[in-house]
């Protein structure tokens, strides 16, 4: 997994945030857009090229509960914010306009009273700076990411299997030797051409002889009879699956140069040597 994937992914929305978003949002329009940028945000589109999308099962599970965490504390902590409560406050006395306030104001009838009648204002309504939001969302992309890495197992050690606790190995060699003792040739080639197949079907390894286009997976040196024209595969090359030459092969073939592109003669300098 890659360790800027959910960063990366993040990255990619800001864009759209920064244009919907003004530098002061109401936290209303705030979540909406947040809400509908994490429901794209699509961690798999940020993996490395050449590196699996999927994963595995643990580390899917793993990234999405990252995505959830990353959703539920943003939006969460723009719900709990609130406007402060409205304000009531006397209105500011004004100067009587009619002799007549004072008189007023000590009888019971309530007349002379607008000077100290109660108004209530209404608030501001709360807005967050939109930058600073954004950085601390990818903050938090990136303090996720680093988690996923931590917790991503190891790759498992690979320890060579001695042959005696190799049955395949076991298998062939005892089949090999049986041939050899009952000194039959046919029997030993066809355990051998099973094992050609065996190893192109069970282990990804193909058996490739020369065929004068792929000279790169081969030595080359001279046929012991002078008389040979052709190029013959004296030992053919071992390829894995993702083209690793596991063993390269040699090929025997008349003295004469230059050899196939890409091969040279064993015993001799090569031209670009």
């Amino acid at each position: 997994m890659s360790r800027d994937i959910l960063a990366t992914a993040f990255k990619r929305q800001r864009p759209q945030l920064d244009i919907r978003l003004e530098d002061h949002a109401t936290t209303e329009n705030a979540t909406a857009a947040l809400r509908a940028a994490l429901e794209r945000l699509d961690p798999a589109s940020a993996a490395a090229p050449g590196e699996d999308r999927e994963g595995t099962p643990n580390s899917r599970r793993q990234l999405a509960a990252a995505v959830d965490l990353l959703r539920a504390v943003s939006l969460g902590t723009l719900a709990a914010v609130r406007a402060p409560a409205a304000t009531t406050g006397a209105r500011p006395p004004q100067r009587s306009s009619s002799p007549l306030t004072p008189l007023l104001r000590l009888l019971p009838l309530g007349l002379g009273d607008e000077d100290h009648r109660e108004e209530r204002t209404r608030p501001p309504r709360p807005t967050v700076h939109t930058p600073t939001l954004l950085d601390q969302l990818q903050a938090a992309a990136e303090a996720a990411d680093r988690l996923l890495a931590e917790a991503e197992p190891p790759a498992p050690e690979r320890v060579p299997l001695r042959w005696s606790e190799d049955r395949d190995v076991l298998d062939l060699l005892r089949d090999l030797l049986s041939a050899h003792a009952e000194r039959d040739g046919e029997l030993a080639l066809r355990h051998i051409d099973r094992l050609r197949k065996d190893l192109a079907l069970r282990h990804d390894i193909a058996v490739v002889d020369f065929d004068g286009t792929n000279d790169s997976l081969f030595s080359f040196v001279v046929h012991p009879d002078p008389e040979e024209r052709n190029f013959v595969t004296s030992r053919p090359a071992l390829v894995a699956a993702d083209g690793r030459v596991l063993r390269p092969g040699e090929v025997r073939g008349p003295a004469r140069k230059p050899f196939p592109a890409g091969g040279h003669e064993r015993g001799t300098e090569r031209d670009d040597d």
